[in-house]
């Protein structure tokens, strides 16, 4: 029998304990940096936005470890996976992104925004509108309808006037106050374009960008003719501009902007066959799309065989095809171009005959908000409110807060589409079952009203405007949707008590429906009594939790609501002061 003389060490004895013990301190962990990268990932996941940027202070291998391009993806995709700029990666962050840098960048702007804070405010000087009875001025805006909300002693605006701005897919479009020029300012480069609009001898009523198109409603500033002893018209028109957002090839130590705007004339038509005179009576609410452009008229009777109820029509015409004839610089039409030939026609024109049969017609107590277009109807949101009053104010004043959309196709014929809320509330002073600030982001998923390459996508306008009356009795002023981020920033007004607010969605909705419930079966137990109705009110609780609401100090509403409009997306908020300046508060 053969006997081994091995000196190897055996597992018990103590040079193998040594042996262990040396392998162990080889693999010994002392920084969080030499985790691999899923226990790396794993722990980082735990951790704020703040803490993983400020992480990089730390030390060297920190800096490495959380500036990674690995690390900085899977925080985007961890917390913002709803941003910009994970939404447009594959269009404008290039081949190679620094999602370093991004992921800052990205972080430094929702600390701001979930704070209601600003990081930087920027005023920029436009144009003010003209007053007084006579013409003339750069700027002249359609008055809003003579009606006012009133409570006791307290009197606040209903409806404000159209701002002297327009706002659209970050791109601001106003007219300065030196030059009078138009010039569109793109908020993310900070460059300015010019806009091939002469406005000097023009008086402009309303400009609106939307859906890539700029649309300018102006009138010439002399009159035309006169219309009896006290009143003279002005012929109107409307000029369309493509606007697109095209990039730019440029080598990589280039400073210029990757992207440029690019506004090119489309084509100009007449908006009324005589011409309006600029007072506060004549009155017209307009809206478009990037194929199309309506046009609702209100005008009181003039007519001396003594009929009183006023002149009302609503026109459509298709304004895709451009053309390069001006009416404006043709005045006999003796070459306007023939039937069929390119360029804006009327598609549809509704009498009052036709609104009244619709049950459209306003007559004298008119409660006309606005109008607005799909690729084939165009919708007219009504609204009433019981404090209303004035000139215009209604004889029967609803309950609390009445919306309405009318629906009525321009292309064909088809039925009247009808929607409506009078927020009558209940016990639990749900006023509204489809208000509030997470439907109104939700809902926004129609891409008809959008721009081209807007993140903005506008809510179908065939709902009645119950975001007017979420929070009865505040009325909401107006609002800022960034859908595809689930950004909100609201104002709402209650008489002379405003409350701005931002409104931020942190997390997507498929993690958010992760949450488990306190009184659910998933472990397999037999519901009791009642349990249903748990079940419902935690749900509801649970959605409120999907939302956060934050308020901006109380000095930023007269920074924003001057002229009762605010505009914008996670990155800026657009609005006007009460000194009539456009105020852009960065995040």
């Amino acid at each position: 029998m053969s006997t081994s003389n091995s000196t190897e060490p055996g597992p018990g004895s103590p040079n193998s304990q040594d042996q262990h013990g040396s392998i162990i301190d080889n693999y010994k962990v002392q920084d969080i940096t030499d985790l691999p990268n899923d226990l790396f990932f794993l722990v980082a996941s735990y951790l704020s936005p703040q803490d993983c940027v400020l992480g990089r202070r730390v030390s060297r291998a920190w800096l490495g470890a959380f500036s990674s391009a690995d690390a900085s993806w899977n925080f985007m995709r961890w917390h913002f996976a709803r941003s910009r700029e994970m939404r447009t990666a594959a269009k404008e962050l290039g081949e190679n992104p620094d999602w370093a840098c991004i992921f800052a960048k990205v972080a430094r702007r929702y600390y701001y925004l979930r704070s209601a804070k600003p990081r930087l405010t920027e005023k920029v000087d436009v144009v003010q509108e003209a007053t007084g009875s006579k013409g003339g001025g750069s700027f002249r805006g359609v008055s809003r309808w003579s009606r006012w909300l009133q409570w006791n002693d307290n009197v606040a605006t209903f409806q404000h006037r159209d701002p002297t701005w327009c706002f659209d897919d970050g791109l601001l479009i106003y007219q300065e106050a030196v030059s009078e020029r138009h010039v569109a300012y793109d908020l993310e480069t900070r460059h300015r374009f010019s806009v091939p609009f002469d406005a000097s001898d023009k008086t402009v009523r309303r400009l609106r960008l939307t859906c890539g198109v700029l649309v300018i409603e102006w009138c010439e500033r002399e009159p035309y003719h006169q219309l009896n002893d006290r009143e003279t018209v002005h012929r109107h028109f409307a000029t369309a501009f493509d606007v697109r957002r095209r990039q730019v090839q440029l080598p990589s130590s280039a400073e210029s902007p990757r992207f440029t705007w690019d506004i090119a004339f489309r084509s100009e038509w007449k908006i009324h066959f005589l011409g309006l005179p600029l007072n506060s009576h004549d009155r017209f609410f307009s809206a478009h799309t990037a194929t199309h452009y309506a046009l609702y008229l209100w005008q009181p009777n003039r007519s001396p065989w003594g009929e009183e109820d006023p002149l009302e029509q609503l026109t459509v015409w298709d304004i895709a095809a451009p053309s390069s004839y001006r009416p404006s610089l043709d005045p006999s039409g003796a070459g306007k171009p023939g039937a069929g030939a390119a360029g804006p026609a009327v598609v549809r024109r509704f009498t009052w005959r036709d609104l009244e049969f619709l049950g459209l017609r306003q007559r004298h107590t008119p409660s006309l908000r606005e109008v607005l277009l799909d690729e084939a109807n165009v919708y007219v949101h009504e609204e009433e409110h019981r404090w209303l009053a004035g000139q215009h104010s209604s004889l029967s004043p609803p309950r609390h807060h009445q919306v309405r959309c009318v629906g009525v196709p321009f292309v064909g014929a088809g039925p009247r589409w009808r929607d409506e809320c009078c927020a009558d509330g209940d016990v639990h002073m749900s006023f509204c079952p489809r208000a509030g600030s997470f439907a109104r982001v939700s809902s926004s998923g129609s891409s008809s009203g959008g721009s081209s390459g807007n993140t903005n996508a506008t809510a179908w306008p065939g709902r009645a405007p119950c975001w007017r009356h979420e929070e009865f009795p505040y009325l909401t002023v107006s609002d800022a949707v960034d859908a595809g981020a689930g950004v909100r920033v609201v104002a709402r007004q209650c008489f002379m008590v405003e409350a701005l607010s931002s409104f931020v969605l942190p997390k997507i909705s498929v993690e958010e429906k992760k949450k488990k419930k306190k009184g659910g079966d998933d472990d397999g137990s037999e519901k009791v009594d009642g349990e249903d109705e748990e079940e419902q009110e935690e749900e509801e609780e649970e959605e409120e939790e999907l939302q956060s609401e934050v308020r901006f100090a109380d000095d930023m509403w007269w920074e924003l609501l001057g002229k009762g409009r605010i505009a914008g997306d996670e990155r800026w908020v657009v609005g006007e002061d009460r000194d009539g300046r456009v105020t852009v508060v960065r995040f």
